[in-house]
């Protein structure tokens, strides 16, 4: 009786909507690990910004910068300023400008670039403090070149680059720096601004990735519903119909009050009625 949902028109039927509700349910299954690895950063984030422990950052550098990524850290030493670069192409608050890269010589130790912060375009940049003193900032780690992004020259006199790309700025300006940059947070005695340090990582919020998962969910629900409705729609059409031929076969019924009860089919709408008997 159900072999009609074997025929060609049923069967790519059937692949469409088997294609749809896995399509959906992978969908919603990549927004609910999206959802999980916003909350495992922002947890991750939140336990390294302890500013009550702020080790120095020497202490940090033989671990994986994964691990470290995020600790708040001190260094004590001196600005190289004539080696200083500036990241192009930068917002903060809406307003365009750079950001300031000076390296760093810790006392008895590495060199580590700092991000001094933000200046908007057209602004004087303000001088590093000279001297030794303490420095604080947020451990990053290097920032890598996305696909279709410009690639920035390791070579050359430019003091231009588009990104925080550790061993291409290494190459740049000739010095061996630490596996990890700082965004400066404040230092002792204090620096002059601009540069304005930059923000911390935005932890309220976030994109709703949540809601999309029971939105994709609710959407392959609601096309495996439509599928046992045209089918059930379908079986009861087709009862119909061999009820109907039995009844012409036997003489006992109208052809076109007949072709009028059994409507057509959900997936062959343009299944013809069934012919007339002959006599």
């Amino acid at each position: 009786m159900h072999s009609f949902l074997l025929r060609p028109k049923w069967i790519v039927f059937h692949l469409v909507v088997v294609a749809a509700i896995f399509g959906m349910l992978t969908a919603s299954k990549w927004q609910f690990d999206r959802y999980n690895a916003r909350n495992e950063f922002v947890e991750r984030v939140e336990a390294r910004q302890d500013r009550e422990n702020t080790p120095p950052l020497e202490t940090l550098l033989d671990r994986p910068v994964a691990e470290i990524e995020y600790v708040i850290a001190i260094v004590t030493g001196s600005y190289l300023p004539d080696r200083q670069l500036i990241q192009i192409l930068r917002t903060q608050e809406g307003v365009n400008g750079f950001n300031v890269l000076t390296p760093f010589q810790i006392d008895g130790g590495p060199i580590v670039l700092v991000n001094r912060g933000f200046v908007p375009d057209n602004t004087v940049v303000a001088q590093p403090p000279t001297g030794t003193f303490n420095l604080a900032g947020s451990v990053r780690a290097t920032q890598v070149r996305r696909l279709g992004e410009l690639t920035d020259n390791a070579t050359g006199d430019d003091a231009e680059v588009r990104r925080i790309d550790l061993p291409i700025i290494e190459e740049r300006i000739g010095l061996d720096l630490a596996p990890v940059y700082l965004d400066f947070i404040g230092s002792d005695p204090a620096s002059a601004e601009p540069p304005i340090p930059v923000p911390p990582p935005d932890l309220t919020g976030g994109p709703p990735h949540l809601s999309y998962t029971f939105q994709w969910l609710a959407f392959s629900i609601a096309v495996a519903v439509g599928w046992v409705l045209a089918v059930r729609r379908s079986v009861r059409t087709n009862r119909k119909r061999l009820a109907a031929e039995a009844a012409m076969a036997a003489g006992t019924a109208d052809p076109a009050r007949v072709a009028a009860s059994i409507g057509p089919d959900p997936v062959s709408a343009s299944a013809e009625p069934p012919a007339r008997p002959s006599a």
